[in-house]
């Protein structure tokens, strides 16, 4: 196996972490993998608090450089290893707002309802409508996009699409059915079959990888 430059800290079943695992399998990038116990606090701990400051998954460790946001990790790869960024200014442009608009009003709602479903969160009936009507409100824009195009920014993926994505694969741990919103489904499928994909579970383990 090739030598790895890269250190990924994280958990199988968060989001965030696979969306930086799918960017690198799909660079062709080989990482070593290390596991977060958030269950036993090991996010909390000084010494992963000396690689990621906020103390969430995931991070990256790259030579000297320690990493941490998910959105901003797949801007540095897609620089560092010149994939997915977008082939031209105003491709470029509209996958750095899709990063954003990601994070700020598509993963929430999906994230937040999958883990009340899950039993990770608690959360009154009020509060949990609320989560899952803005996640139903960010794939409803996301499906409207979709219907224009192949990729969110275009003909071609890029690192919005992984992002997305990253949300998107657990919605239905979260009750939300994505027949209901067909062309996130349909690409969805695209996404699935890029070249060197893997599901979270095919790609990270709840332990350590190297």
């Amino acid at each position: 196996m090739p030598q790895s430059s890269f250190t990924l800290y994280g958990v199988a079943i968060s989001g965030p972490t696979y969306k930086v695992a799918l960017m690198l399998t799909l660079c062709g990038e080989p990482f070593a993998y290390r596991h977060v116990d958030l269950f036993k606090g090991a996010h909390k701990q000084p010494e992963f608090l000396a690689i990621n400051r906020y103390g969430q998954v995931p991070a990256l460790v790259h030579g000297e450089l320690r990493l941490c946001q998910s959105g901003a990790i797949l801007q540095y790869l897609s620089e560092v290893l010149g994939k997915f960024a977008g082939a031209d200014t105003l491709t470029r442009q509209r996958t750095r707002e899709w990063l954003f608009w990601e994070a700020d009003r598509l993963s929430p709602g999906i994230n937040r309802t999958r883990a009340i479903a899950r039993g990770f969160l608690e959360a009154d009936p009020a509060t949990a409508k609320v989560y899952r009507e803005a996640g139903e409100a960010g794939l409803k824009v996301l499906d409207e996009s979709l219907a224009a195009s192949n990729f969110i920014a275009g003909a071609m993926p890029t690192i919005g699409d992984i992002a997305c994505y990253g949300a998107i694969v657990f919605a239905e741990e979260g009750g939300f059915r994505l027949a209901d919103w067909p062309h996130v489904k349909a690409w969805a499928g695209r996404m699935a079959a890029l070249p060197g994909f893997k599901a979270p579970l095919d790609l990270l383990p709840m332990n350590d990888m190297r």
